[in-house]
């Protein structure tokens, strides 16, 4: 899950404040890229479905704690299983393609077309959801796949193969933010993520027989760990939309790109080219131009809209 999916809860009576909600979201984009690199790295040796497994397995171990302080087992409720259902396998699918693109991509690139998101969210919302989308919407779509192209290079590191993964992973992860939308409705935040936790973890267990690799007890702690730390990541991200606003901690999804440079060329030395870098900027220029016409549209008055 990301950022953007999970709405502010009410956890307990601390007085909200917005600066510790920007440092909380910013802890747990960290934890996030670390996660991802955790990913790369273990795509080395294990399967991604045994890697899923392990993610979303030990990630509910947090969420449930978390899931206590907000309300216990009437907060995991119900009333719309079969979407809940068709959630959890659209975000199987997301972490499928995600995992195989950081498997084949440099960290950079992938993070980079990450970024696509919100534009395509933005898109999708109106035939799904009925939402007004302007040509402002479809320029900073067109602007973000330029930047994408920039970035495709056929003739290094496997680049049009895991641009593919990732541009997939974005567009259905992009899918899978709208269903949260219409779910959040009627459902909790906290039963979303655990109805998707577990249900995308058992999805998986059909799968382990065919392609197990046996852990050694360090790779085993390695798993552990990653899915311990994922389900520490959704606990940020809750407390931080807590403390401050969505808008408010949005500025710092972008501080991705920057572990990604960094962890990418610490752990497996790559080095992002200028046509990565390239494209990069020109993906945050799509996403301040959609931001910028949300805006406007936002203070535009009804009937001119």
């Amino acid at each position: 899950m990301t950022a953007t999916t999970i709405d502010a809860p009410r956890i307990d009576r601390v007085a909200r404040d917005p600066r510790r909600g920007i440092l909380l979201m910013a802890l747990g984009i960290a934890l996030f890229s670390l996660l991802n690199a955790a990913v790369k790295w273990q795509s080395e040796t294990f399967p991604i479905n045994q890697i899923i497994f392990f993610r979303n397995a030990f990630a509910l171990i947090p969420v449930l704690v978390m899931a206590r302080r907000m309300g216990g087992l009437p907060a995991l409720r119900t009333a719309r299983p079969r979407e809940q259902i068709l959630l959890a396998l659209v975000w199987t699918g997301v972490l499928v393609l995600m995992f195989g693109a950081y498997h084949i991509m440099p960290l950079a690139d992938a993070t980079a077309i990450s970024f696509l998101q919100p534009i395509v969210v933005t898109l999708l919302s109106a035939p799904l959801a009925g939402d007004r989308v302007g040509w402002r919407d479809w320029g900073a779509v067109l602007v973000g796949i330029a930047g994408v192209l920039l970035m495709v290079d056929p003739t290094g590191r496997g680049s049009v193969f895991g641009a593919a993964l990732a541009f997939s992973g974005m567009v259905l992860s992009a899918f899978s933010m709208i269903m949260q939308r219409r779910l959040s409705r009627t459902e909790t935040s906290i039963s979303v993520v655990v109805w998707t936790l577990g249900i995308s973890a058992a999805t998986m267990v059909p799968t382990l027989p065919f392609s197990w690799v046996m852990p050694s007890g360090a790779q085993l702690a390695g798993l552990i760990a990653m899915g311990l730390a994922s389900g520490a990541f959704q606990y940020l991200t809750v407390r931080s939309l807590y403390h401050a606003s969505a808008a408010a901690v949005s500025a710092v999804s972008y501080t991705k790109m920057i572990w990604a440079i960094v962890i990418g060329f610490v752990a497996f030395g790559d080095v992002p080219t200028p046509a990565v870098l390239l494209g990069t900027l020109v993906i945050l220029a799509s996403t301040v131009l959609a931001y910028g016409s949300g805006r406007r549209d936002a203070a535009a008055p009804e009937e001119t809209r």
